[in-house]
């Protein structure tokens, strides 16, 4: 089968799949939301919190754990090899593996710190937003729960 054929045949599969669930012209469903999952926007900032602590904590730990094995294993092979133009190679690659694993975990500790900012942000804009609209609930006489108060 050539090129054409096969685009032919694969535009033809895709076209079949197509549902009228895909197109932009159809109103949202009762509730919000795109017709799958929550009606939410979908930030959890305690998600974010535990993204953050397990990034900054156990991926952190165990990528400089399995690094400290690695340069174990590595360090008693340049031994074993001393004097060969093997060790020498070794060492080379283990002082590129360092660096390495030092911009992975500095990396680890970035994202971690950049998941918290992102927590404060949303939640800085959802309290922003929430006083920000709390001319309209007086005036409407909806109380914090959304009921009616007196």
């Amino acid at each position: 089968m050539g090129f054409d054929e096969e685009w032919a045949q694969l535009r033809s599969e895709a076209a079949a799949r197509q549902t009228s669930g895909m197109r932009l012209n159809k109103l949202a469903p009762v509730g919000g939301g795109g017709g799958g999952g929550e009606a939410d926007f979908g930030s959890d900032p305690k998600k974010k919190a535990t993204a953050a602590g397990k990034l900054d904590g156990e991926v952190k730990t165990q990528t400089v754990k399995a690094s400290d094995h690695a340069d174990e294993a590595t360090t008693g092979a340049v031994s074993e090899f001393s004097g060969w133009d093997t060790a020498a190679g070794l060492k080379t690659v283990q002082k590129t593996w360092e660096t390495q694993v030092n911009t992975l975990t500095g990396r680890l500790s970035t994202e971690a710190a950049n998941l918290r900012t992102t927590r404060s942000m949303f939640l800085g804009k959802d309290f922003e937003l929430y006083h920000d609209f709390a001319p309209l609930r007086k005036q409407s006489g909806l109380d914090a729960q959304g009921r009616g108060g007196q």
